[in-house]
């Protein structure tokens, strides 16, 4: 393994399963003086890029559908920092999509801890909500921020952790940080969707320790302020700052080539818009799993630029086992 303007990841596939090493264990290698940080392994290991080509277009995939057996996508990685802290229980945030809920009571079951989840009606309802609660020790929908603040207050009781709506935070960030180290070479471009704004912000806070030469294209399929360019910085810079603060020696850091650019999707959240259909249905033709809320909407911006060469990331963690 290499550390420094790259780092190389050797991938063995096997009978049709991806082994690799823990994506933890590139962080700690490239700043062995780092002590304290929680961690805790979920099963989260480093991710193929595979070349594809979608409407005419040459571009890498990174499949992180594939970061971790137990469920993958982009919930897992930030998991494994947020939910590495001791507690009894957890209680957390999503919308009717469901999909963070349930990554975050399949990972707590996991570590024998039940999850109450709160629910804000946004968005369409689908298989995902169903198998929430199957997963989940209790399931609250509520109206709006006000709905989910009484209900927090209800159900949150000593020595319960909260886990904030997509992980949404610093520590939270380490997890796509950790992801950066990944890549053996960086594109020119790399696209995302932006929904709380967790993945782009440890994009960002990776990127910028290998100091990288890229631009990050986040598709902002949710609310306006979880595109905020100021905020997604901040947050990156916050994740650096824990790094410090835990005894990593991190590298000097001047100007940044790392740029950001945000695009907003076409469509409310959770809307399925013709574009977000078509790119959903041209990834399945190249086999991969994709839905019309998130990675769909920020495929069909990357297809619609002409982005040769750029990088997707496949942030879905797919539909849970059937049962």
């Amino acid at each position: 393994f290499m550390f420094g303007g790259s780092s190389m990841v050797t991938v063995v596939t096997a009978i049709g399963y991806v082994v690799a090493m823990r994506s933890y264990d590139l962080l700690a290698g490239r700043f062995p003086d780092m002590r304290g940080l929680p961690h805790v392994d979920l099963g989260v290991r480093a991710t193929p890029v595979e070349g594809i080509r979608l409407g005419g277009l040459e571009i890498q995939v990174k499949r992180e559908d594939r970061c971790c057996e137990r469920y993958g996508g982009n919930k897992a990685r930030c998991l494994e920092f947020l939910l590495a802290r001791p507690a009894d229980r957890l209680l957390t945030f999503s919308t009717l999509s469901a999909n963070h809920a349930y990554a975050v009571a399949v990972h707590g079951n996991a570590l024998g801890l039940k999850t109450d989840a709160i629910l804000v009606r946004k968005g369409q309802r689908g298989p995902m909500l169903k198998a929430l609660h199957g997963v989940a020790a209790g399931v609250a929908e509520v109206d709006g921020v006000a709905g989910a603040m009484l209900a927090a207050a209800s159900l949150w009781r000593r020595g319960t952790r909260i886990i904030p709506p997509g992980g949404v935070s610093a520590r939270g960030a380490l997890g796509y940080l950790c992801a950066a180290l990944e890549l053996e070479t960086v594109p020119e471009r790399i696209y995302v969707p932006v929904g709380s704004g967790t993945t782009v912000s440890g994009l960002l806070a990776g990127l910028m320790l290998r100091g990288a030469r890229t631009e990050i294209v986040g598709v902002r399929v949710a609310d306006r302020i979880a595109g905020v360019r100021a905020l997604l910085w901040h947050r990156a810079r916050g994740a650096l700052r824990l790094l410090r603060r835990h005894g990593a020696k991190l590298p000097r850091l001047g100007r940044s080539e790392v740029r950001l650019r945000v695009v907003a999707a076409e469509g409310e959240y959770g809307e399925e818009t013709t574009a977000a259909r078509e790119a959903v249905d041209a990834a399945a033709a190249a086999g991969l799993a994709l839905e019309t809320t998130y990675t769909g909407k920020a495929l069909a911006v990357l297809l619609r630029e002409q982005a040769r060469g750029a990088m997707f990331l496949d942030t879905y963690g797919g539909l849970p086992p059937a049962g």
